[in-house]
């Protein structure tokens, strides 16, 4: 478990670095990364659903993002994305592009329709935390107006 949170920090760590984060943005991504995929793990341990697990890690990592974004006013968004590359359903794409090319069609539509459950359950889970902080936002721009 200690060498699969690791890799999810040097992949979120090696993804900010992609998108141009620098310092304590960089650092804050490999927490991110570390979180998304502890959360994955334990909600799979608990839940054993890819989509349950992957749907609350999302919403842990949107959170993070949101917070994260607050203290290093930042885009939220640089932060979601390094902190969601652990969740990225590689390994069942891959599967489903071999099976389609070896022409294991069970195999690849199993692996297909995980992936796609998976990024469902991200998209979901992102999505969630994305409209509760804008209500959020919209609700104390709507009150800082009426005060002024």
């Amino acid at each position: 478990m200690i060498i699969q949170l690791l890799a999810a920090c040097v992949g979120s760590v090696g993804f900010a670095m992609l998108l141009n984060m620098r310092g304590k943005q960089v650092v804050y991504a490999g927490i991110g990364g570390i979180i998304s995929w502890g959360i994955y793990l334990l909600g799979y341990r608990f839940a054993e659903s890819y989509f349950i697990a992957n749907f609350v890690a999302a919403v842990f990592v949107a959170l993070y993002a949101e917070i994260m974004a607050r203290v290093n006013r930042a885009p939220a968004t640089i932060f979601l994305t390094a902190a969601a590359i652990p969740l990225i359903p590689g390994r069942n794409l891959y599967l489903s592009m071999y099976g389609i090319v070896t022409e294991d069609y069970v195999n690849a539509r199993v692996n297909g329709m995980t992936a796609v459950v998976i990024a469902l359950a991200i998209g979901l889970g992102i999505v969630f935390i994305t409209v509760i902080f804008k209500f959020i936002n919209r609700y104390n721009s709507r009150r800082n107006r009426r005060n002024v």
